[in-house]
């Protein structure tokens, strides 16, 4: 099976999915193009977050295909794919490292050795989402959740990865801070993302948004 357009870098096509034997929805269709952002919304327990899981490969559809740049995802590229996805879940784990040392941890990985942890760009970024440059030096568990959302972020956005997944990755954070992040991301032209969320901000900047529930996807 061919991807309908070449030039999209993800494309969702005829997508089926349950979870627990519960069935979510059926006939699922859309596609990102490089430098396009798009939001996905719809009620709990509407399999928003699984789709995003679908998309890593970490769960299987009941039928339908997901395209990575014109290529199928598979149990035989899954891993190389994924290497080129960035994902922020609603509640990152940064485990029990310090910050600096969470954000350095990727780098040290075999998928990043040809790329260093940029501290300007870092810095920057802990400007512009409004946390204290002290942060880096305290343990990860302590943080807020709005905190461990933020570094998540930020972690992978210095990854520079071909396509993001942001999981209601501002649910936490308070409404000047969580403008001032979704500000940032607007202005990143070349970012294609793909948000789960109900936030009305990151809703507004999409080119298009998925409505899921009623047992279909359907674009708005």
């Amino acid at each position: 099976m061919e991807p309908q357009s070449q030039r999209s870098l993800l494309e969702v096509r005829q997508l089926e999915l349950s979870f627990q034997d519960k069935f979510l929805f059926s006939d699922l269709n859309f596609s990102i193009e490089p430098g396009q952002k798009i939001s996905v919304k719809g009620k709990s327990g509407s399999g928003k977050s699984t789709l995003l899981k679908c998309i890593l490969g970490f769960m299987v559809p009941a039928s339908g295909s997901i395209f990575f740049k014109g290529e199928e995802l598979s149990v035989k590229n899954i891993w190389s794919l994924r290497r080129r996805i960035g994902y922020v879940p609603q509640e990152p784990d940064l485990g029990d490292l310090e910050v600096l040392a969470f954000l350095e941890k990727p780098y040290r990985y075999k998928a990043n050795h040809d790329q260093a942890l940029d501290r300007d760009r870092l810095e920057g970024l802990f400007e512009t989402f409004h946390l204290e440059k002290e942060l880096l030096h305290k343990p990860s568990r302590l943080l807020s959740g709005g905190e461990k959302q933020r570094v998540a972020m930020i972690s992978a956005l210095l990854l520079d990865r071909d396509l993001y997944l942001f999981d209601e990755a501002t649910a936490a954070l308070d409404a000047e801070t969580r403008l001032a992040v979704v500000n940032h991301l607007h202005k990143l032209e070349d970012l294609s993302a793909l948000f789960v969320t109900h936030d009305q901000n990151l809703l507004d900047l999409s080119a298009k948004v998925l409505s899921i529930g009623n047992n279909r996807g359907g674009e708005s």
